[in-house]
């Protein structure tokens, strides 16, 4: 089902659908979806104050899901859900030792990214995160993440045609503005890698397996 019919048929309540379901680790094109939701917004569909409730509420509760059962379920269950969207325990590995070094940034930062925003909720459970210190991070990184992509939707399709004629007659600022998304697409980058990134002083400092 493509994101604007899951939209079209099932309203806000589609949107809190796909958003919690992301997080039980059920492929869903977040982004995407919050961007169709602008665009409707923008066409009247929706109202932007109980849609940003929703998305934010829904991605809040998605995250805290997947807080709990790596806090209380754990690797195992983790592990064998997991390997059906290519986690491996030593992917896990791997981000339970970069969560280690940079567990707010990964909370804060990592929702812009789709895998790191699914993951890093898990390791967090799985790393005792406190629990306040997980909800209001979480909750502020919604806010952030469901904002930024719901008003890109409305902005772009009230404005599509306005950026492309100010982009040709300001070509220098318009490639500077490029130049500064490419920055900030990089600084992401980094983060991701830093996420997944592993020394070889870790690799021998993990315990043997039974």
């Amino acid at each position: 089902m493509s994101a604007h019919t899951l939209l079209s048929h099932y309203g806000y309540a589609g949107i809190a659908f796909a958003l919690i379901l992301e997080f039980l680790l059920i492929p869903f094109p977040a982004e995407t979806i919050l961007v169709f939701s602008g665009v409707m917004w923008h066409e009247g569909v929706f109202r932007i104050v109980p849609l940003l409730a929703v998305a934010i509420s829904s991605s809040w509760i998605g995250s805290l899901l997947a807080y709990l059962i790596g806090s209380y379920i754990g690797r195992p269950i983790l592990l064998k859900v997991g390997r059906y969207v290519g986690l491996t325990e030593a992917k896990l590995y791997k981000a339970e030792l970069a969560f280690r070094r940079y567990s707010l940034p990964i909370v804060g930062l990592g929702r812009f990214i789709a895998g790191i925003r699914v993951l890093s909720a898990y390791v967090a459970g799985l790393d005792k995160m406190g629990i306040r210190l997980y909800m209001v991070t979480t909750f502020i990184s919604a806010t952030l993440w469901a904002a930024l992509f719901i008003f890109l939707g409305g902005t772009v399709s009230a404005e599509w045609h306005h950026i492309l004629t100010w982009a040709s007659t300001h070509p220098l600022i318009a490639s500077v503005a490029g130049l500064a998304a490419i920055a900030l697409l990089y600084v992401i980058w980094r983060l991701k890698h830093k996420f997944v990134k592993i020394d070889a002083s870790d690799l021998s400092s993990k315990p043997d397996s039974p």
